[in-house]
């Protein structure tokens, strides 16, 4: 049985001890731990496990460790765990710079020990099933991928969500990886890139809006909007590919509201292709935000050694492609 800690207990913490929970034949949860006591005793609570206000006390006790703490916490604590022998599954993204992204991976490499990040669509079985109907080639070559997250965080409390230092840039940088990471997948190396940001009324540094375009060494074009000032969190994550033949569009959905229900928040997800003749539904399911297949495959690499689809490379590879655009949008003033 796998024993594994995890540290920070805010409000992602619930939907890893729901995907923990389905794999309890696999994993044993030993302790949660956050420095805000209270939240510890919420999540622990929850768990039925031990409560620690310090990570390192536990360390010894466990195999690996889930990491969902502030961006700018990640090199140092995804260290001390690697350094103390421990497998890490790190909440995107890997770090807030290169340098940081570089002594990680390099270090999980001196010590032969699986380095994860989390890009949870990916690994969702629905999204599996679009990747697949794209590349059957029953609709023809892939021309373009549309990717769109429409939330809206007003009225919440951001705390370090809101600076730049903390977060490592705006929504482009925090959340907008769960469609490039995607379209990475699907389409392949990036020759160009370029995005866009401004300010829709949340009150943070960086920008809470955000477009980009990019263009794929396969030829296939890419364009992404994300947007955390929506007025309702109407469509949360939409996928739009147009091959030669049809539009394949994938649509996930919370049915009540993500925010304030968190991981008890019910889905509805459903792929639809559009052709010259009509548009149909070929996929439907109640899947949303299930972290159960990215975490058995986090186990499967710690226990076969495998190199794991989302490693700290990978990530890296999204770091310094946002940077990139990040640098051309400032020096031509097309961000915040």
């Amino acid at each position: 049985m796998h024993r594994i800690g995890l540290i920070g207990c805010g409000w992602f913490a619930p939907f890893h001890l729901k995907a923990i929970s389905q794999l309890d034949d696999r994993v044993h949860l030993i302790w949660v731990a956050d420095p805000k006591i209270d939240n510890a005793s919420r999540i622990g609570k929850e768990a039925g496990v031990r409560v620690l206000s310090d990570y390192k006390s536990g360390l010894k006790d466990v195999d690996s460790v889930i990491i969902i703490v502030p961006h700018n916490l990640h090199h140092l604590i995804t260290i001390d765990c690697l350094k103390a022998g421990k497998n890490v599954l790190l909440e995107k993204p890997l770090a807030n710079t290169l340098a940081e992204a570089d002594e990680m991976i390099a270090t999980a490499d001196r010590a032969k020990l699986t380095l994860m990040v989390a890009y949870p669509h990916r690994y969702r079985k629905s999204m599996q099933k679009f990747k697949q109907l794209i590349e059957m080639g029953h609709y023809g070559s892939l021309i373009t991928l549309d990717g769109l997250m429409d939330e809206s965080l007003q009225g919440y409390a951001l705390d370090w969500l809101s600076k730049r230092d903390t977060l490592g840039g705006g929504v482009y940088f925090s959340s907008s990886p769960h469609m490039l990471d995607v379209m990475l997948w699907i389409a392949g190396p990036v020759r160009f890139v370029s995005m866009v940001g401004t300010r829709g009324g949340i009150a943070m540094e960086g920008e809470d809006t955000a477009a980009s375009i990019i263009k794929f060494k396969s030829g296939v074009i890419g364009i992404t909007r994300h947007t955390w000032a929506s007025p309702k969190s109407n469509i949360w994550y939409t996928m739009r590919a147009q091959c030669q033949k049809a539009w394949l569009t994938l649509t996930t959905t919370p049915d009540g509201d993500l925010f304030k229900q968190g991981a008890s928040c019910l889905w509805k997800t459903q792929i639809t292709k559009l052709d010259k003749e009509n548009e149909t539904v070929i996929y439907e399911s109640d899947e949303g935000l299930d972290l159960k297949p990215e975490v058995s495959h986090f186990l499967d690499c710690v226990e076969t050694g495998a190199t794991p689809q989302t490693d700290g490379r990978k990530a890296r590879q999204l770091i310094e492609m946002i940077q990139f655009a990040y640098r051309q949008a400032e020096s031509s003033g097309a961000n915040v």
